[in-house]
């Protein structure tokens, strides 16, 4: 019984001293495949946040910024309280290095791409988010595709990124969360 104890210690300091070990075990995709290119154009507007009714209570949250970097995506957060939730300087803070929050995206030609991490079974793999840009205040996520591949995912059978599509709206809002994070490069 005395071995299963030291076992058991000697795998939980293993495991905490080696976090990101771990972690990177389960990250199939290692890097994103777009790159952070400064937005400089006007087809969507970046003064605000993007949002899309999850269901009566749950919206997705999208905040893009001139640096070309993405906040927030396949995470809900309660409808009435998004917005204290982007003024509270701690609420990115302790979102800096999680996956799912952060990503780079690109415009061109009307059609915004943004690249995320979503769970697959065991594994974080990295997704783009195809959109059509209706105006400047408006987009549809038409499908996702894995990032390493460019096949589509079955949002029905996965499951994990179907609150992803759909139409997102604009809201003016400022002032915006600050981008600084460790998962864009």
């Amino acid at each position: 019984m005395k071995h299963k104890s030291y076992l058991l210690i000697a795998f939980l300091f293993f495991f905490v001293a080696c976090g990101d070990c771990i972690k990177d075990l389960f990250v199939k995709d290692k890097e994103f495949s777009l790159k952070t290119i400064p937005y400089t154009e006007n087809e969507l507007r970046i003064d605000g946040y993007y949002h899309k009714k999850y269901n009566d209570k749950y919206s997705n949250v999208l905040v893009f910024y001139a640096n070309g970097v993405r906040f927030g995506g396949s995470g809900v957060t309660t409808t009435n309280e998004i917005e204290d939730e982007l003024r509270d300087p701690d609420y990115t803070k302790k979102l800096s290095n999680r996956l799912t929050c952060w990503g780079p995206y690109e415009i061109n030609n009307n059609v915004l791409r943004f690249e995320y991490y979503d769970i697959f079974g065991n594994f974080w793999r990295t997704c783009i988010a195809h959109c059509e840009i209706l105006n400047d205040t408006t987009f549809i996520v038409e499908k996702i595709t894995f990032s390493k591949t460019g096949k589509e995912v079955n949002v029905e059978r996965e499951g994990s990124s179907s609150g992803m599509l759909g139409e997102f709206h604009f809201k003016q809002f400022s002032p915006k969360p600050d981008s600084t994070n460790t998962v864009v490069k």
